[in-house]
């Protein structure tokens, strides 16, 4: 009798897991697989002019935004390697500003959108979206002041920019916080994704999203995801988040693992993404950015920061495509 109890239970667990197993794989098997479409190209030259004495220029996290008239805009880290006492990945003095009407191949160079070179030395990680209700342009980034911290610029024409000084929630992010996204949410309000460590005491690398209406109240960050790899900091950059029709994906680079690596994790909610089960697939490229122009949706990669000769430090761009399973 006990013999038939325990296989009776042994079953239902199986069960069980059986039940888990094909919801998962169902999640997974609906989900449109993103796949690089054809050439990726050099998008510009790192290097602004020959102004400059610097030799070699590299490009990191980046932002694209369309302005009312059509024209593309490029915004991202874009800086000379750093001068001798000057620290790799803490000196950031430029945040550079390309326009275009072709993304792949007619960049024109405009002046830096943010210059720091006689000031904090420190600019990055930008992320711009049209504020509706007030009809400026809105720009998260991170600065480097006494400490690391995000920080809000704004702008009439996306040419000249006016910051704010005033970290984002001080008390409630956390050394690491960095690499902006910004969407307008089902909620009315704008979600900021960052990557963090230690939300809610929970010591893991973690993307987390920050809910505000006007870029001056913040409500308090929500852990979308998390990966249990350590407890000292976050080693997700730079994510990405997409919906399509009713499914989301989240892109991120995970550079504990290769530093161009962007991995995509599907979900049904835009609330809870979990890498245990629902990576979908990985693609060449770091700190990715998504967007779409004149009918296409492209896909772009960037960095890294070192001077070594096979490393290519422009930003590269490719049209993405969506493959249905």
């Amino acid at each position: 009798m006990k013999k038939i109890f325990f296989l009776i239970f042994i079953g239902i667990c199986s069960c069980k897991v059986s039940k888990q197993d094909i919801s998962n794989r169902s999640l997974l098997e609906k989900a449109e697989i993103p796949y690089i479409k054809g050439e990726s190209k050099l998008a510009f030259n790192p290097k602004p002019s020959t102004d400059f004495d610097d030799n070699k220029w590299f490009t990191n996290d980046h932002c694209f935004v369309e302005d009312e008239s059509g024209i593309l805009h490029w915004f991202g880290i874009n800086n000379p390697f750093p001068p001798e006492g000057k620290q790799l990945y803490r000196y950031h003095p430029y945040l550079g500003h390309l326009t275009t009407d072709a993304p792949e191949d007619n960049w024109k160079r405009e002046d830096f959108a943010v210059n720091e070179i006689n000031g904090t030395e420190y600019i990055g990680a930008p992320y711009i979206v049209k504020h509706e209700e007030s009809g400026r342009w809105v720009m998260v980034v991170e600065q480097w002041r006494e400490n690391r911290q995000l920080e809000v610029y704004w702008s009439d024409d996306l040419y000249n920019w006016e910051e704010t000084k005033n970290p984002i929630l001080p008390n409630k992010l956390w050394i690491g916080t960095r690499d902006p996204h910004i969407m307008k949410g089902s909620d009315g309000k704008y979600w900021i994704h960052v990557v963090a460590t230690g939300n809610k005491g929970v010591n893991q690398s973690q993307v987390l999203r920050i809910r505000t209406k006007d870029f001056v109240n913040f409500d308090e960050p929500e852990t979308i995801l998390g990966i249990d790899d350590n407890n000292w900091a976050t080693l997700i950059e730079s994510p990405y988040l997409v919906e399509r029709n009713g499914m989301w994906y989240l892109f991120f680079t995970y550079a504990h693992r290769r530093y161009a690596e962007t991995i995509v994790v599907v979900s049904d909610n835009p609330d809870h993404f979990n890498y245990k089960e629902n990576v979908l697939t990985t693609m060449f490229g770091h700190a990715a950015e998504i967007f779409r122009y004149k009918g296409k949706e492209y896909i772009t990669s960037c960095g890294p920061e070192d001077a070594h000769y096979l490393n290519s430090h422009g930003v590269t761009i490719a049209e993405l495509g969506w493959l249905n399973q």
